[in-house]
């Protein structure tokens, strides 16, 4: 990665608070996160009974999406640090976010499950260890960063409890090997653009559960095995939680 574009881009945005891992800014959006989900699970009969509610809220969604990476894309600029070693939407937290799109616009399942397990997941995880660059409260990458993930969140528990998504046992293989696939595209454009898209080439640069894999290449090997693990435990949760549903409640919606 070009490190005097990273070091430009710190230097002329990094002039407030510094961001505390399970801090009170951390720790309020953790909160959030719940309190939002619950409120969607909560309001499921009411978003079932209007169209215009569930379009207001897929949309909405939709709408921040792609107006986050806009002012995104607009900081890098503004900073004059935009390179494309880093500034594409192609890593894993993007994938997640435009897969959410195409979820939310089309209700494919396809998209769906993408979302659910590379998504949520990498989300989840994103959220707990995040790396935002030290940029803390209120800074716009603060914002950028955990609304983003967040809502990916937000829109899985939507699709769920709204929508009536199933996914099948299929699902965790088929997107797993997504996965790979577009890991393989990475690696090749990373070395094109001298880039760490999907931290294929480098591991982040705060603490991340990569620390726990070993040095590179080994812990994007070990990464396979621990996503496909996740994949099946995320699995075997959501099909806990549907056993704990009477059977007239779960609508029988194939894939």
């Amino acid at each position: 990665m070009r490190e005097e574009s990273i070091m430009w881009w710190w230097e002329y945005s990094h002039d407030g608070p510094g961001f505390t891992m399970f801090g009170p800014a951390h720790i309020l959006v953790i909160i959030s996160l719940v309190i939002a989900c619950t409120f969607v699970v909560l309001a499921r009969n009411g978003l079932k009974q209007s169209v215009k509610k569930q379009h207001f809220f897929r949309f909405g969604c939709v709408f921040i999406f792609l107006a986050g990476e806009v002012l995104l894309q607009i900081w890098y600029i503004d900073a004059g640090a935009w390179d494309s070693s880093f500034a594409f939407p192609l890593h894993l937290s993007s994938i997640a976010w435009i897969a959410a799109i195409f979820m939310l616009l089309t209700r494919g399942q396809t998209w769906f499950e993408i979302t659910f397990f590379v998504g949520t997941g990498s989300a989840f995880l994103t959220i707990l260890t995040p790396d935002v660059g030290g940029y803390g409260f209120p800074h716009f990458r603060f914002f950028h960063f955990f609304i983003t993930h967040a809502l990916v969140i937000v829109a899985v528990v939507y699709m769920l409890a709204v929508e009536k998504m199933q996914l099948r046992l299929r699902s965790v293989f088929r997107v797993w090997l997504y996965l790979n696939g577009y890991a393989a595209v990475m690696f090749v454009f990373n070395l094109w653009v001298d880039g760490n898209y999907m931290y294929l080439m480098e591991k982040p640069p705060g603490p991340s559960p990569f620390d726990w894999f070993g040095p590179w290449p080994y812990y994007i090997f070990v990464l396979q095995v621990v996503a496909l693990l996740v994949f099946i435990v995320m699995y075997a949760l959501y099909r806990w939680l549907l056993s704990r549903k009477t059977p007239s409640s779960v609508n029988k919606r194939s894939p």
